[in-house]
């Protein structure tokens, strides 16, 4: 069981594993394109250009992680909650982009006749590449469980498409030692375009829920099934039982760690609170319903007769 962390502690914690995550991304990028190129892979370098693009996105959630925390101002008078599913939006499409060029380049690497490349070199390259992989994975999901980061989770994800990018290169290049022949000759000379174009055929999946979910918080779409619309709904439904209330209206968005929480309730001439400490106590039992954090959402609990400002 871990102790509780403070806002402060996890937002610490928090910029220190992207950090880690960025140091080794850089000496991933440049052991797999340096030596990518020495032996002739795609697939090699490949996993070196991906982490190449994942250098960029950790340093833009390292930056968000930053930011997030700054509070409301002027001119970002709702504070900087976007700036995350920004991010994420943006890192994924990115890795989408590369997942189609590479797929583009494996299938015409099958088409011209492949090109074979020394076995042992890839494998043991997969191998090496695949333990510091799941190392950083493993560290970043135990952080992102204790500190609930988001961030630091879909770094996290991006890690894991690392691991399958190169298990599936040591397995792939493995298969040349167990093939009987002819088989054998033939795989060793298409493996390293066969390899790059069924990574990415795999993987092509992942980063497009991820955008999908955080385009969805960009464009402030919530779904009717979201939990902290059915809270809102029970605890209105619930004090509607209780007081004269006409007609409410909801709305709720999220974007990153912030939801955004709007109610209008419409009071009919028999409600029974009619100061504002009553109202104020109507207001605690309804944030006492939703159940959110003070830091993770922004409320705002409108009581009203008339229902044109409903």
């Amino acid at each position: 069981m871990y102790r509780r962390l403070s806002r402060q502690q996890s937002n610490e914690l928090e910029q220190r594993t992207l950090r880690v995550s960025l140091f080794v991304i850089i000496g991933l990028a440049i052991v797999g394109i340096g030596y990518g190129f020495y032996i002739g892979s795609e697939a090699v370098m490949l996993d070196g250009f991906y982490a190449l693009t994942s250098l960029v996105g950790s340093g833009l959630y390292l930056l968000a992680a930053r930011v997030v925390e700054k509070p409301a101002d002027r001119r970002f008078q709702y504070g900087y909650a976007h700036i995350e599913p920004l991010v994420n939006s943006f890192n994924n499409l990115i890795l989408l982009v590369v997942l189609f060029y590479a797929l583009c380049n494996g299938l015409e690497g099958l088409r011209t006749g492949g090109n074979e490349v020394d076995t042992l070199s890839v494998v043991l390259y997969g191998l090496v590449s695949a333990v510091v992989c799941a190392l950083v994975w493993i560290y970043e999901k135990r952080v992102a469980n204790r500190t609930g980061s988001q961030l630091v989770r879909n770094d996290a994800r991006e890690w894991m498409i690392s691991l399958g990018f190169s298990l599936v290169t040591l397995l792939g290049f493995a298969m040349v030692w167990v093939l009987p022949e002819p088989y054998r000759g033939w795989w060793a000379r298409y493996a390293d375009s066969g390899v790059v174009a069924l990574m990415a055929l795999l993987l092509i999946p992942l980063p497009v829920k991820i955008l999908h979910s955080n385009l969805r918080e960009v464009l402030l779409i919530t779904h009717p099934d979201n939990e902290i619309v059915q809270r809102v709904e029970a605890v209105m439904q619930q004090m509607r039982a209780e007081q004269d209330i006409v007609e409410y209206s909801s709305h709720i968005a999220k974007t990153g760690r912030i939801h955004f929480i709007e109610i209008n309730i419409v009071v009919g001439p028999h409600f029974k609170p009619g100061s504002v400490p009553e109202l104020d106590k109507l207001r605690a039992r309804i944030w006492a319903g939703i159940g959110l954090p003070l830091e993770q959402a922004w409320l705002s609990i409108l009581f009203t007769a008339d229902p044109r400002w409903s």
